[in-house]
């Protein structure tokens, strides 16, 4: 599918069509999500799918996580009309923060940190990434927030993939995903060919 391309039937997903394939190898993720940010009305329907069940929710922030989980956090902030606050590699902030230890789905061990000044007891926070594999970042992320004693309202990202980590997610804390049921299995196996159905 050509990038500035619009499906004229819009279904849910169909935008997930515009992911490329890593053509980098086996150092790099199996697909890159970040060419449908490229299409606005793309971007538009990716953000309304991942914001569909939360619309009953109060949501005082969106929390990103870098770096990707910034362009697709900042996208939800900016419809929801909240802040955005930045859940960063470690190293990065010039301000008093909070880190967390956690290993990724390449298996290295990072850290990434966040703020002392925004997270307090009663903040709601809506948490994005673009994409969960393993679960090992989000769920950083996740003990991050909760241990300055907000609240994780939910998680989004384009997709989860049904590892034990995303599995947890799913079974612990509300969430959304661009996925549709009948494609979780190929995306589960890093599978791309199902998604010619958008084009």
């Amino acid at each position: 599918m050509d990038t500035l391309t619009v499906s004229p039937e819009r279904p849910k997903g169909w935008y997930l069509a515009l992911m490329a394939p890593n053509t980098k190898g086996p150092a790099f993720a199996w697909l890159d999500p970040s060419r449908l940010y490229c299409n606005s009305q793309a971007l538009a329907d990716c953000v309304k799918d991942l914001l569909g069940p939360f619309h009953d929710d109060s949501i005082d922030i969106v929390a990103g996580i870098d770096a990707m989980g910034f362009i697709l956090g900042a996208s939800v902030a900016t419809v929801l009309g909240k802040g955005f606050l930045a859940i960063r590699k470690a190293g990065h902030l010039c301000v008093d923060t909070q880190t967390q230890n956690y290993t990724d789905y390449t298996e290295r061990e990072k850290t990434i940190e966040v703020r002392l000044d925004v997270l307090k007891p009663g903040v709601r926070v809506l948490l994005v990434d673009q994409w969960i594999q393993t679960g090992g970042t989000m769920k950083a992320a996740i003990e991050l927030v909760e241990r300055q004693g907000a609240t994780v309202v939910g998680v989004t990202a384009v997709a989860i993939e049904n590892t034990e980590g995303g599995k947890w997610i799913k079974k612990n804390y509300k969430f959304s995903h661009c996925i549709p049921e009948e494609l979780q299995n190929q995306i589960d196996n890093n599978y791309l060919n199902s998604f010619k159905t958008f084009n």
